[in-house]
């Protein structure tokens, strides 16, 4: 009997034969037909996780040459795009802060702030994973923050499931990480991405302070608006005594003990990073800066390779190297540029309407698979249509993707955050969608109306 994942795997292979079988359309060659196949077969995979992300994304590197879509040279290039390593040396920083605990400490100082009533309390939460995620990968964050929150949540008596406020307190973990990682170029793993993509197409380089530039606004205005959308659909209970709260807090303060001297120069070391990609990344690159910061861990004795080995996801530097090459190969073998012109010649060149059609487009995606894949697949496809539509430049169709990608809220395999907040048993996948589905209409008219204001206002048109 043939298994469900084989079953999968030879849809695919279903897929792209179909595709690439079917009559040669106009304004197309068969390098860039393969492509379309190529592309549909590796999204169903995405899709139905029939292949690891990181094998399907290997499988890219090896079908571009074969079928004479890319060269062998230009594969690998695309696979060694300076993101990637950015993406390599954030880990890495990420890593120490880990390694001795100053997340943590972060994190609890942080919540320290917000005791009080229950919706304080939760928007703390959100705050607190918000501010760690622009500088620690959000899932990460939802890692470290879970247990903290349900100790208190244990300490407060609340009962899985049967309260809004053990619901929305769990939830806000997942939501706030999620908008806090579209901060900085660290936050997530499609942000590098992003980057990467702009430099390798138009030859256009963001700064971390730039990033920032673009970013904040959408960050500080979709996380007040998502905690009024948690208070309406899941008003926590007055009744719980958060006095415990203090409590814990402090005594998970005191169990770290003081600082020594090793986390202290990791503070440092991140501290110097951090200035020199705010002032020093067009001289120098981030990518570059990042990779310092990551030799002075080890220079310094800070960290050691083990502690690298256990916490960098080496899976997620495959699956994002493979990313980058899918849509390097979309981009150059027409292919984009032909999917958007056939999509233009249906809505026509509204920028406007294309704009909100892709923020749509990209959240309902990334809601189904992985935000790094969605937006590697979407962001060649964003930038046909800035070829297509004059209004639209690749710096407006790229951020727009960018951060769309990172709010996939209604599904618990959306991202990480929301499995491994889900596994806490104190909400539903009802819950979630119900709760998800309202803050994603909210995040993709903020999106939109940023976009077509504050961007606009600032040059991104």
């Amino acid at each position: 009997m043939i298994s469900k994942r084989f079953f999968r795997l030879l849809i695919g292979v279903g897929i792209f034969i179909v595709i690439s079988l079917l009559p040669n359309p106009e304004g197309l060659d068969y390098s860039g037909q393969l492509m379309i196949a190529l592309f549909f077969m590796v999204a169903w995979y995405w899709v139905t996780e029939a292949m690891p992300l990181p094998a399907t994304a290997l499988m890219v590197i090896v079908l571009l040459p074969l079928l004479n879509i890319l060269e062998t040279d230009e594969v690998f290039i695309a696979f060694g795009n300076q993101a990637v390593f950015f993406l390599i040396g954030a880990f890495i920083l990420a890593s120490a802060l880990e390694t001795h605990n100053l997340h943590k400490r972060i994190a609890l100082y942080f919540l320290r702030l917000f005791e009080g009533t229950p919706r304080r309390f939760i928007f703390g939460i959100m705050v607190t994973g918000a501010s760690i995620s622009f500088i620690i990968p959000e899932h990460a964050v939802v890692v470290l923050l879970l247990p903290i929150i349900l100790l208190i949540l244990r300490e407060s008596d609340v009962v899985p499931r049967q309260s809004d406020f053990g619901r929305v307190s769990i939830i806000a973990i997942a939501y706030g990480c999620s908008i806090g990682s579209l901060a900085t170029p660290i936050g997530g793993a499609r942000n590098p991405l992003a980057i990467g993509f702009l430099d390798d197409t138009v030859g256009q380089q963001l700064s971390f302070i730039e990033w920032m530039k673009y970013s904040l606004p959408i960050v500080s205005i979709c996380l007040g608006l998502t905690w009024i959308v948690l208070m309406k659909i899941f008003p926590p209970e007055r009744s719980f005594d958060l006095s415990s709260t203090k409590h814990v807090i402090q005594k998970e303060i005191q169990e770290l003990g003081s600082m020594n001297d090793k986390a202290k120069l990791v503070i440092g070391i991140m501290g110097l990073t951090i200035v020199l990609w705010i002032f020093m990344a067009h001289e120098l690159n981030i990518a570059i800066i990042a990779l310092i910061g990551s030799v002075l861990l080890f220079v310094t004795n800070c960290i050691s390779w083990k502690d690298i080995e256990n916490s960098v996801p080496w899976g997620i530097i495959l699956l994002y190297g493979g990313a980058i090459t899918l849509g390097v190969g979309m981009e150059r073998s027409g292919a984009a540029s032909w999917i958007t012109g056939s999509i233009v010649s249906v809505v026509g060149t509204d920028p406007y309407l294309i704009l909100f059609m892709l923020i749509v487009m990209t959240i309902g995606i990334t809601n189904m698979i992985s935000n790094t894949a969605s937006v590697a697949m979407l962001l060649p496809i964003g930038y046909g249509f800035s070829q297509e539509v004059p209004e639209l430049t690749p710096l407006l169709t790229t951020l727009t993707i960018a951060f769309s990608g990172g709010l996939a809220f209604m599904l618990i395999i959306a991202t990480p955050g929301n499995l491994i907040t889900y596994s806490s048993g104190h909400y539903s996948s009802k819950d979630l969608l119900k709760a998800g589905f309202w803050t994603n209409i909210v995040c993709i008219v903020v999106i939109f109306i940023i976009a077509i204001t504050y961007w606009d206002w600032i040059g991104v048109w």
